[in-house]
């Protein structure tokens, strides 16, 4: 159950990425302050999946990094946003935290299946 639980919450944070990347932005961009929404965004969506994706991390970060680049490119093709080389790095640098941060905190859907409360 909790495996399900975190799939469906790994797609919909892909959609909401998706969604937020691809709309109009909701606050303007004040400097570079964006960025720390990027990476931030993308170490929670590598680490999320991360944890169900546990051989083979290296191509589920590839995945996750070519994800941001393109969302990057498509928003050459929307009409409120353009692309950043910016956030793309920031999108990378936060792949490479969500992929270290699963290493130090492995299994966490396991984990979280095994307390009681999982088991009324």
């Amino acid at each position: 159950m909790i495996e399900r639980l975190w799939k469906l919450g790994g797609w919909l944070g892909i959609a909401a990425t998706l969604v937020l990347s691809l709309t109009p932005p909701m606050l303007g961009e004040a400097g570079h302050t964006d960025k720390i929404v990027h990476l931030t965004g993308y170490a929670v969506l590598m680490f999320w999946w991360a944890q169900l994706v546990v051989e083979r991390r290296w191509r589920l970060a590839l995945v996750v990094v070519l994800f941001g680049i393109t969302i990057e490119l498509l928003q050459g093709l929307t009409p409120n946003r353009q692309p950043d080389v910016l956030d793309a790095l920031a999108n990378t640098s936060g792949v490479l935290i969500g992929w270290l941060a699963a290493r130090l905190l492995p299994n966490l859907p396991g984990r979280l299946a095994a307390l009681p409360a999982w088991h009324r």
